[in-house]
């Protein structure tokens, strides 16, 4: 039997040629869609939202500085206008409670980040989630944010990612969610999510592209010291094995006294810059971090309140860890912000030994190079 030909216009090919030209261009991809912000507005607002009674801390202070390098007005958000309990150390001043930022932004915001948080199920963060969705914010959720997130149903339906350790609980507790491995962020349609804490770094300079252009995300990556920020990732390679459950008992028993490790901040201090390094040194199970300043209140470089934990005298013990351009005396000095993440494992693997830097970093979904 003869084959049919099938006359087909030569319209068809041009149009498909232009598509093909516009996706290798990069219009077409979804990471990629520029954001901007709503009618009547100069820039767009993001609402990084906390719970004040425990919000994640890298989870919390990266989005809200790397946003606002991008030129986007961040405003940190909670429940209440008392201060916001940052986890696993840390404190901060919230700029609005929820019903001051429903009055300063009655549109709503153009993206609202959601955190990590000791309750997922707090009833008035929920019902703020929800309500901005429905104004047309899109909803970004960092590390197991994802939780709090899918409790509200804005998930359902969705494909979306968190903590690599959440994984198999998630998956049981909101079964009409499209959960995936293997994927530092997942972008679908106005709901975005990441992996773990460490992960909060690429999402941040994905949304920073489409805030700010590419030009602009890759001057914050080459400060940041990131040289890729797309969604690859493989959290198969992550896992709580039977080392880092016998470092983390060894620790937990064993290492009395705990060390107080004390991260040095100033007036107009990077909240990325602070973020990790206070983060790794709360997560050793073998010491306790904390904040130290000359004055109780800190303005970061972004005009958020910081409240330190320590003004006067250093206490008996502690060690202190400066942050780049600081010169002052310290236990460790880090070298810059590129590489200020790979300086404090290392300095916890040489005050506390590999096995627990190996531990830090797990935690934190964060690559470490195999032993």
């Amino acid at each position: 039997m003869r084959a049919q030909t099938i006359a087909i216009p030569f319209a068809f090919f041009l149009l498909i040629g232009l598509m093909i030209a516009a996706t290798a261009a990069g219009a077409a991809t979804p990471d990629a869609a520029r954001i901007d912000p709503k009618p009547g507005r100069e820039r767009v607002v993001v609402a990084v939202t906390a719970l004040n009674e425990g919000t994640e801390v890298t989870d919390f202070l990266v989005p809200y500085g790397i946003l606002s390098e991008a030129g986007a007005e961040a405003v940190a958000v909670a429940p209440e206008a008392a201060p916001v309990s940052l986890w696993p150390a840390g404190q901060i001043r919230p700029d609005r409670d929820f019903a001051g930022f429903d009055a300063a932004f009655p549109q709503g915001a153009d993206i609202v980040i959601v955190p990590a948080m000791i309750d997922p199920e707090d009833e008035a963060v929920r019902g703020w989630l929800k309500a901005q969705a429905a104004k047309g914010a899109i909803m970004v959720s960092i590390c197991e944010g994802a939780r709090v997130l899918a409790g509200t149903g804005l998930l359902d339906g969705r494909r979306a990612t968190g903590h690599f350790y959440e994984h198999d609980s998630r998956e049981d507790d909101f079964e009409a969610v499209r959960w995936q491995r293997n994927a530092r962020y997942v972008v679908d349609g106005d709901r975005i999510s990441s992996a773990g804490v460490s992960a909060s770094l690429p999402v941040s300079l994905m949304l920073a592209e489409r805030i700010a252009g590419r030009a602009r995300a890759e001057e914050l990556a080459a400060r940041y010291g990131v040289s890729d920020w797309s969604a690859a990732h493989d959290s198969d390679a992550f896992g709580i094995g039977a080392g880092e459950m016998a470092t983390a008992l060894k620790n937990l028993i064993l290492g009395w006294p705990r060390s107080n490790i004390l991260v040095a901040v100033e007036d107009g201090v990077s909240e990325v810059d602070v973020a990790f390094p206070l983060d790794f040194a709360a997560r050793s199970w073998r010491s306790s971090a904390g904040l130290l300043a000359s004055a109780r209140e800190v303005t970061t470089r972004n005009g958020l309140t910081l409240l330190a934990d320590e003004t006067g005298a250093l206490p008996d013990g502690a060690y202190v860890v400066r942050l780049p351009g600081d010169d002052d005396a310290a236990d460790a000095t880090l070298g810059s912000s590129a590489t200020l993440r790979e300086d404090m494992l290392a300095w916890i693997e040489t005050r506390f030994g590999g096995g627990t830097a190996r531990f830090v970093a797990i935690q934190l979904e964060y690559p470490v190079r195999a032993d």
